[in-house]
């Protein structure tokens, strides 16, 4: 499958992008500065210098026209994959729009189901770009494209465990603590990419 990875040369970015390789699958990486992508001369990976705020660099980087939204500066990841069989609902809207799928990783609505520590922390050490990627989710729902948020609690280091809780935002109540592997967050983000698995719908990302 060809895959798209916004925010490839972060601690994220990375885990997906090396998980996406392991599995097969050929990338398109838009970065700002190709210097900094460990992965820039391998055979299945297609490089591209841009801006992931840039609507028009993110639809050329995907072939696919996508909402106008900024990611985040530094903490935003989105993978795009193309599922070249799929077809749009009669009237255009819905899943499969042009054969796209989207996934963002996003924070704007954790802080109401995160624990009451975590929350006040999140909001101390990044309060504007929780606001900002508030927005950035809420644009990304309103669009018809195929697209799933996922929204992690703290993050921690370690391998994959593939042992992660995955949460509904929507529907369920509670706050929400915990922590969960980068790599973890990269196989959900990987395997929701690959499959029809929580489509439209925003997850919370927990061990």
């Amino acid at each position: 499958m060809q895959l798209t990875v916004l925010g490839a040369t972060g601690p994220i970015g990375q885990q997906v992008l090396q998980q996406a390789l392991a599995a097969g699958h050929r990338v398109t990486a838009l970065v700002r500065d190709p210097a900094r992508l460990p992965q820039r001369d391998e055979k299945r990976v297609t490089v591209v210098t841009g801006d992931a705020a840039s609507a028009a660099e993110v639809e050329e980087a995907t072939g696919q026209p996508g909402p106008d939204l900024c990611p985040g500066s530094g903490q935003g990841l989105q993978v795009h994959s193309r599922h070249p069989h799929r077809r749009s609902r009669p009237g255009g809207h819905g899943r499969g729009r042009r054969g796209a799928s989207r996934l963002a990783l996003g924070s704007g609505d954790t802080a109401r189901r995160q624990s009451l520590f975590q929350a006040t922390a999140s909001k101390l050490a990044m309060g504007t770009l929780m606001a900002d990627k508030g927005i950035a989710d809420q644009t990304i729902a309103r669009s018809d494209h195929d697209w799933t948020i996922a929204l992690p609690v703290l993050f921690g280091n370690g391998q994959a465990t593939a042992g992660y809780k995955t949460i509904p935002l929507d529907g369920t109540q509670g706050r929400i603590g915990g922590r969960i592997n980068r790599a973890d967050v990269a196989d959900f983000l990987l395997s929701a990419a690959t499959s029809d698995l929580w489509v439209r719908r925003r997850v919370i990302l927990t061990r």
